[in-house]
């Protein structure tokens, strides 16, 4: 359990009696196929109890974080053409200090906004990350909290409306808040001190932002290439670095023609990274950004395998957070076991989910994976639960692999006939990743073991995973370990 550390505020206070909203607190949505169903924040959900409002009070629940988290938002709403915004009380005020961004879309740590999801600035019209953007967008950006933020309960404010700061809601009447079907919903947001987590909240474990030079390779502590094999997503591998680079912030993987026939006969090269042997990780909250180009023969993946060493395929497992195929806007959500693939029970329970999707778009694809469930979510809703057996001969006979460590794959193939169409090889294939982050629980399973075996003599020099796993070296993957008996943040 957490302890609330200098509390600024009094939920009373936060609930009731400051931070003006543009509507009646209990005011019903004037339309419904805008409606805010929650927010998931670094992993953690937090749901609305009901839909059909406009407002939304959620400050009896928290969001824990530090001073220099970076915060992942992802909003669970139907309907488009409006615009996140998300506000932070710093000072404790009772108030939302709204500062004008610059043109950019640059927010400074004094600003109480704190990400905006489409704004219109001189420099047009653009989101907090300083990114182009339509005003069709309602996912903010990733944030910062600053680093100077001292501990305590501050009040954060999520926002649907468009193209607008004011953190009550957009008043004027042809594009007011309650007319374009917005919403608000406020919760408590705990910062914790430097050396202090609260067991059973997500924390993030993994993150890449893309953020490297353009035309340079992608972080080589995080990330190796795939190997060549025999399957359809693998056939064509390379590792050129035609295929596989940062550009402007994201990571592109390409299936290109093959320049050069001669030297290596296959059709296309293609491009694929992951974290086999990097990072790999227990159940968690896995996320990225991407977006692909539709075309005939695109086969693109964002996945997860097994980690080494393991009892193959498909008695392993596999989890596919997304893929496409062709230029059809659907994304697909499937599992692999020995129980689905090779019993055939792909029913019992559902084992694939797929979801209306514009692929040339940007969107979040994510899992849930926990002890005995997996869900599946499209820009912040969940589109199919797939859940662990209660009966003992269904997991014999693997119903439920998916209970070892699972690692990252991000790659761009190109289709056969069997599945996806069969390659256009005079066409070049791209898909962007913006950002992929894991989150995991931050449990304090293993350390009890770890300080209390009489085998462990150098525990105090040594670096353990939360499960009890010693590293060979110190980490460099960000992440919550063990050093000297106590958790470290390696960020």
């Amino acid at each position: 359990m957490c302890l609330s550390f200098g509390l600024l505020l009094s939920l009373p206070l936060l609930a009731q009696e400051s931070y003006p909203i543009a509507f009646d607190r209990d005011a019903d949505r004037t339309r419904t196929d805008r409606v805010l169903n929650g927010i998931v924040l670094n992993g953690n959900s937090f749901r609305v109890s009901n839909p059909m409002k406009m407002y939304h009070d959620l400050t009896g629940s928290t969001f824990y974080a530090h001073a220099g988290d970076l915060v992942s938002p992802l909003l669970s709403f139907s309907g488009r053409w409006m615009n996140g915004y998300i506000y932070i009380d710093k000072d404790g005020s009772g108030t939302f200090d709204v500062l004008p961004p610059e043109a950019g879309g640059t927010l400074t740590d004094d600003n109480e906004l704190v990400s905006f999801s489409g704004l219109t600035l001189p420099g047009g019209s653009l989101n907090s990350a300083g990114e182009q953007t339509n005003l069709s967008q309602v996912q903010p950006p990733a944030f910062v909290l600053p680093g100077n933020m001292r501990p305590g309960t501050y009040m954060m404010r999520v926002k649907i409306d468009w193209n607008d700061i004011n953190p009550a809601g957009r008043m004027d009447e042809a594009n007011g808040i309650i007319k374009n079907g917005g919403a608000v919903l406020d919760i408590r947001l705990q910062v914790l001190p430097e050396d202090e987590h609260c067991e059973g909240f997500y924390t993030m474990a993994f993150h890449d932002e893309f953020d490297g030079a353009n035309g340079s390779q992608p972080d080589a502590a995080k990330w190796r290439r795939s190997v060549r094999y025999g399957s359809t997503w693998n056939k064509y591998i390379s590792n050129s670095e035609d295929v596989v680079f940062l550009r402007d912030s994201y990571l592109v993987c390409r299936a290109i023609p093959n320049p050069d026939t001669s030297s290596d006969p296959v059709p296309m090269l293609t491009g694929s990274v992951e974290t086999r042997g990097l990072f790999s990780f227990t159940y968690g909250w896995i996320e990225a950004r991407l977006k692909t180009t539709p075309h005939k023969g695109n086969f693109p993946a964002f996945w997860m395998m097994p980690q080494p060493p393991t009892d193959g395929w498909p008695r392993g497992g596999e989890i596919d957070i997304f893929e496409a195929i062709d230029a059809q806007n659907t994304a697909f959500h499937t599992l692999h076991s020995h129980w689905i693939t090779t019993l055939g029970n792909r029913n019992n329970p559902k084992y694939s989910f797929n979801e209306s999707v514009t692929q040339g778009e940007w969107h979040i694809f994510a899992a849930l994976w926990t002890e005995d469930l997996i869900t599946f979510y499209v820009d912040g809703n969940p589109v199919g639960s797939y859940a662990k057996s209660q009966n003992p001969s269904d997991l014999e006979q693997g119903q439920w692999p998916f209970l070892h460590d699972f690692y990252l794959i991000l790659n761009q193939s190109v289709g056969d006939g069997s599945w996806a169409k069969t390659a256009d090889t005079a066409f070049t294939y791209e898909t962007l990743f913006d950002w992929v982050r894991v989150f995991q629980k931050d449990a304090p399973t293993g350390i009890k073991d770890l300080k209390d075996s009489e085998d462990l003599k150098d525990i105090n020099d040594s670096w353990f995973t939360l499960d009890g796993r010693r590293l060979q070296a110190e980490p460099t993957i960000p992440g919550i370990y063990i050093h000297g008996k106590r958790k470290v943040a390696i960020k």
